[in-house]
């Protein structure tokens, strides 16, 4: 580039920061972009930080692993995996044992616990002390490195038994740590495809509201800039000129927005962030490993925007005086386009959980392009409807109304500003709330989770290298009753015809049962028996009868151990005891689960909470892009309307007005908006454990859209008021 050209480029960029600063909304635009930057920023970072996490996770996942010795080599060490819970929150109990003086260490250990102590990961070891985590699996003697956690605030627990207890459990043979393959513990709870579906959901719940915050902030002010763009090109400047001109205008906001974007995320290189709500902690060693993508994404994000905000300028192209060839409203090829994309998308978001079920992506990709196709649709049937309205306003005098329906014809892009972030947010709240309902009705039941009664009666199962259950009972207190399960004659299939109960007569009589005569049997319907024992054995005994025996609490069959620990109905078991119990006394390996955990996973109720989280950032987002839209419309609209009152000599024409170009384009996107939420709820409310479409959140919706147009009519009648006051005629 030549110096003349040089300088003539630097000076079009001074002239545009110039404009933007001197021109309609200049200060609010300037900040708008900057904000819109820094969201848009955070929010493409997103993708680079999950992505990370998920790396970071297997990579550590598979470190741990064990490395299962072969036939004919010698294992170094014992090591076993067991299932352990905490309010229904699983996480891993790893059994370990060394065999000879050079057994490698797992990841996160700095030295083997000896006999009779645990390590904790830091969560446990800091949890509730009526959890006793401390005590639960022996002495603590440390707690587990972020090296041998798959995330900073993973549960997991190393434990060494003690010599009794060595043979209480299976233990195999292994030779080191790092093993391919699927891991345990935090790891073992992400599903396969669960980092695409999280992809899409922040795509819906964090990319959509950014882009329009993006928009909004880029559009604000948009009278003006288009006015001064086409006055430019009558004064003979080209694209490239004019390009130049809105680079000017947008880069300092859009680099201050950068600059600010990385500020935020620099401490999450170097210390582990916690996100609210979630209780999740983002490890700083897998985001410093992503450094580089994060500053990719941060500067990516930047030079979106000032796309953006060359992209979306006004043509510039139709000769003066030459009337446009296609009818007012029609909205062009981008029209007909936005039409045709909202009707596909809404009709493949209706058929994709039919045709493709296991693929819940093509059902979120559907409705993201449903809620960004949308607005512009509004806004072409309303500037083609704007028509008909101005001749009846025409026809019944109504300047008003007739103002209003001029303006929607003439400037339908104006609707689109206005309405869009009303509907991404409705769409934001609305797949939010049926997504989280989806995955809470796949899970357990919290309220039992939380009750006495969830927690009255627990199932304790152990293999067949249990130790006999008498220390297990004495270490359960007083008010504790046993009773041992068993198939009735069981099948080599592990089918049964029935079910054996045996415990002493005392226990018996607790679950209101007969105390039949020793070496005697006497048959219960199932029915008949204590609706928590059948809610708690149903996964492994079915509906089958019982058969009832007096005598001492054992093992019944010949591979496992089931044990019934209960208290009186409507007591809570004091589960911290019995869980230390049964692992320090009874099985190394035993598996507990409370009445409420007995056939119920709560996995997909704590991923739930990550939607909540995310949604609520996207609606953040939308909210700051709906004040920022709105109020460059109110200002558009109050410069727009002063000089009427050098015409009417009053003011009354302002409300009427903006009842008919604010409030009704608002309330028909509101309207639109609580139908698109319906329409999207009924494919995937409809399959077996649902969503659950949420009437009260309609009325809600419905109320705040009432709500929002009332008081945007009421703002703008304000502002067009006061602006009137104050305006003189000028030369423009």
């Amino acid at each position: 580039m030549s110096s003349s050209g040089a300088r003539l480029w630097w000076q079009l960029l001074r002239m545009g920061r110039s404009a933007g600063r001197a021109s309609e909304s200049g200060r609010t635009r300037f900040l708008a972009l900057l904000m819109a930057t820094v969201v848009a920023a955070l929010a493409a970072s997103a993708f680079v930080v999950s992505a990370a996490t998920f790396d970071g996770r297997e990579a550590r996942g598979m470190a741990r692993n064990p490395v299962l010795a072969g036939q004919g080599e010698q294992p170094k060490a014992l090591w076993s995996r067991y299932w352990e819970s905490e309010h229904g929150r699983q996480y891993s109990v790893v059994v370990l044992w060394p065999l000879t003086a050079d057994a490698p260490l797992p990841p996160g250990l700095d030295r083997w616990p000896a006999p009779g102590e645990a390590f904790l990961s830091p969560t446990l070891a800091e949890g509730p002390g009526r959890e006793d985590f401390t005590r639960r699996y022996g002495h603590m003697a440390g707690v587990v490195g972020e090296t041998g956690l798959a995330t900073p605030r993973e549960r997991l627990v190393y434990t060494r038994p003690s010599e009794a207890m060595l043979n209480s459990s299976f233990l195999e043979g292994v030779t080191g740590f790092g093993a391919p393959g699927p891991g345990f513990g935090d790891v073992r709870l992400i599903g396969e495809g669960r980092e695409r579906d999280c992809a899409v959901i922040m795509a819906l719940l964090l990319v959509l509201p950014a882009a329009g915050l993006v928009v909004a902030a880029v559009r604000m002010g948009a009278h003006g800039h288009d006015r001064r763009a086409r006055l430019l090109h009558l004064m003979g400047a080209n694209r490239r000129a004019r390009a130049w001109l809105d680079l000017g205008a947008a880069i300092i906001p859009v680099a201050l927005g950068t600059l600010a974007a990385g500020v935020l995320l620099a401490p999450a290189l170097v210390w582990n962030l916690t996100l609210p709500w979630i209780d999740f902690t983002l490890a700083a060693a897998d985001l410093r490993e992503a450094a580089g993508a994060l500053i990719r994404a941060v500067l990516a994000s930047g030079l979106a925007v000032l796309a953006v905000a060359l992209l979306l300028r006004p043509s510039t192209t139709r000769r003066p005086g030459r009337a446009p060839r296609r009818r007012a409203g029609n909205g062009g090829i981008l029209g007909r386009i936005s039409v045709v994309a909202c009707s596909v998308s809404f009709g493949a978001a209706f058929v994709s959980v039919w045709a493709a079920p296991q693929t819940p992506a093509v059902y979120l990709i559907a409705v993201i392009g449903a809620l960004a196709t949308l607005p512009s649709v509004i806004g072409r049937l309303t500037a083609g409807l704007a028509p008909r309205l101005a001749a009846s306003a025409h026809k019944r005098g109504a300047p008003g109304r007739l103002i209003a329906a001029r303006a929607l014809a003439a400037r339908p892009g104006t609707v689109v500003r206005l309405v869009s972030t009303l509907i991404i947010a409705i769409g934001v709240v609305g797949q939010t709330q049926l997504i989280t309902s989806l995955l809470e009705h796949r899970s357990g039941d919290t309220r039992l989770l939380n009750s006495a009664e969830g927690n009255s009666m627990a199932l304790v199962q152990a293999a067949d290298r249990a130790r006999p259950s008498e220390e297990f009972r004495a270490a359960l207190g007083q008010g504790v009753h046993i009773v041992s399960l068993g198939h009735a004659d069981l099948q080599p299939d592990g089918s049964s015809a029935g079910r054996i109960i045996q415990a002493p007569c005392a226990d018996l009589i607790a679950l209101a049962l007969p105390c039949p005569e020793p070496g005697t049997g006497e048959t219960v319907p199932f029915g008949r028996l204590d609706r928590r024992l059948k809610a708690m054995s149903y996964r492994f005994f079915g509906d089958t009868d019982a058969t009832v025996r007096t005598g001492p609490t054992a093992r019944l069959d010949p591979q496992n151990t089931y044990l019934v620990v209960f208290a009186p109905e409507g007591t809570a078991l004091d589960m911290p005891t019995v869980k230390r119990a049964a692992r320090l006394t009874l099985s190394t390996g035993a598996v507990i689960r409370t009445l409420a955990e007995g056939s119920q996973s709560y996995t997909l109720g704590f991923h739930a909470r990550w939607l909540s989280f995310l949604g609520g950032v996207g609606t953040a987002f939308i909210t700051l892009a709906m004040v920022f839209s709105t109020l460059s419309e109110f200002l558009r609209f109050a410069r727009g309307l002063a000089p009427l009152t050098a015409v009417t000599g009053e003011y009354e024409v302002f409300r009427k007005t903006a009842g008919w170009s604010v409030a009704l384009p608002l309330a028909v996107a509101g309207v639109a908006g609580i139908v698109a939420y319906v329409f999207l709820a009924q494919p995937i409310s409809n399959v077996s454990h649902g969503a659950e479409l949420s009437g009260e959140l309609c009325l809600f919706l419905l109320a705040l859209t009432v709500t929002l147009s009332v008081t945007a009519a009421f703002a703008a009648h304000v502002a067009a008021v006061r602006e009137a006051r104050t305006w003189r005629p000028r030369a423009d």
